[in-house]
């Protein structure tokens, strides 16, 4: 006997089996059709690796497909991953389709599309089994970018193709053996007379209901839709008794995808800065140059770390958007530090963030200096001790006493043999004569 939610499952009818009825090569796009989980715990789809949120350029159809596939997470240089899923809780054939939703919280069917191998209408369908490990791998997706002037017809032609797979539903829930040959049920009565006959006025008239129902969310999600972003959704089919894969389980959505060549979406990076230190009462002036950043959505954020690896404090450079020129340089003014009363030079760590969406830089070290009361070095030239000029007759150890002028010094620089040349003869010959000494100084007088 079979669960309420299997039952709940079995009932619903899927594009690919409706589409199998209408357009057998048609894969329509399912993103927006979501199976109610409850209490359900049969077979469930999860994703193994997410795709690479940065990096990856949205293409326009002029460009062509072949620009490579969207890579994993994890995916690195020499040695790439792509996107992957598995399902769980189930061994057997299964197809795994994704198509692209916006990042509301709400998801809705997005204006771009899928493209690369598998792909079909803006979809990507695979099919997998035991053989494969219940796995799927997607290396050669590709979002083909929608111009914002088509985003509107896209979006009507799309939730058109929907609104017809809702209304061939209806048509099909009948007993009639012909349930697969819509035309005939649009043209005949069915064959139980209880349901009475199609009346084909009514579900035009339903049908325009719907259809301007259809236009006015298309008008209100084309003003709404951010071009710049999109998620993966990966939905799993499972066949029934009759082979068709009419059994969808819940959808998992990725993580955001940004278009790289979108400034509002690019990657964040410190390329250079003219001062990376500068005193801890802030105000000083700093030129930074860095990648394409949009003035309106950018902050120079300065933090500390503490011993737990988390952040103690937090400020931001002080800038106006007439600051930002040309997306690629930033003139700021450093915030003060939460101590200005340190003694030592503090290092922080300095990082650019997006405020859309809090992403950031790799952050680069700065530096608070302490404060410089005496910024003259007055009270220094006071405290500096000045030379005495004793120490200059002094020899080169530093030993001895200063000359005086009946004597020489201890082999330095003697003032009295400067002056008195002839005394030096006498002090090195005792035994000079005294009328000797006395020629000698008369001729010095």
């Amino acid at each position: 006997m079979a669960t309420n939610s299997e039952q709940q499952v079995n009932a619903t009818l899927t594009d690919s089996l409706l589409m199998d009825v209408l357009n057998p090569g048609y894969l329509p796009d399912i993103s927006a059709l979501q199976v109610p989980t409850g209490s359900y715990q049969g077979p469930y789809l999860e994703i193994l690796e997410q795709p690479k949120q940065r990096g990856f350029r949205f293409r326009y159809p002029c460009e062509g497909p072949s620009h490579g596939g969207l890579p994993g997470e994890y995916s690195e240089k020499g040695k790439k991953s792509y996107p992957s899923v598995q399902l769980c809780n189930y061994k057997g054939p299964a197809r795994i389709v994704v198509s692209l939703v916006t990042c509301d919280e709400n998801p809705m069917p997005h204006a771009h599309s899928l493209i690369g191998k598998n792909a079909s209408n803006g979809v990507v369908t695979v099919q997998i089994g035991p053989e494969q490990g219940m796995t799927a791998s997607f290396p050669n997706l590709g979002i083909q970018h929608v111009t914002k002037k088509n985003v509107g017809y896209v979006l009507m032609d799309r939730y058109l193709k929907m609104q017809m797979l809702h209304t061939a539903t209806l048509n099909a829930l009948t007993t009639d053996p012909r349930v697969f040959d819509i035309g005939a049920m649009v043209d005949e009565a069915p064959a139980d007379g209880d349901r009475g006959e199609f009346d084909k006025q009514i579900a035009d008239t339903i049908a325009e209901e719907e259809a301007s129902k259809v236009r006015s969310l298309v008008e209100k999600q084309k003003n709404s839709m951010n071009l710049s972003v999109v998620r993966l959704c990966f939905q799993a089919y499972l066949p029934d008794d009759n082979g068709c894969f009419t059994k969808a389980l819940p959808p998992c959505f990725s993580r955001s995808v940004y278009d790289s060549k979108a400034p509002s979406a690019a990657n964040l990076k410190i390329c250079r800065m003219d001062r990376n230190s500068g005193c801890v009462t802030g105000s000083d002036e700093v030129y930074l140059l860095c990648d394409k950043v949009q003035k309106d959505d950018i902050a120079v954020v300065f933090y500390e770390i503490d011993e737990n690896g988390k952040r103690s404090w937090e400020g931001q450079g002080l800038f106006a958007p007439t600051d930002v020129h040309r997306q690629v340089a930033i003139v700021f003014k450093t915030p003060a530090y939460w101590n200005i009363a340190v003694e030592r030079p503090v290092k922080v760590h300095l990082e650019l963030r997006r405020k859309s969406d809090d992403e950031t830089s790799d952050p680069v070290e700065f530096t608070y200096q302490p404060q410089m009361f005496d910024k003259e070095q007055i009270g220094s030239k006071r405290r500096k001790k000045i030379p005495h000029f004793s120490d200059y007759f002094k020899d080169g150890s530093g030993g001895g006493d200063p000359p005086t002028a009946g004597g020489g010094g201890g082999g330095g620089f003697s003032f009295s043999t400067f002056m008195f040349p002839g005394l030096l003869s006498f002090q090195q010959n005792p035994s000079t004569s005294q009328s000797s000494y006395q020629e000698m100084h008369t001729a010095g007088s």
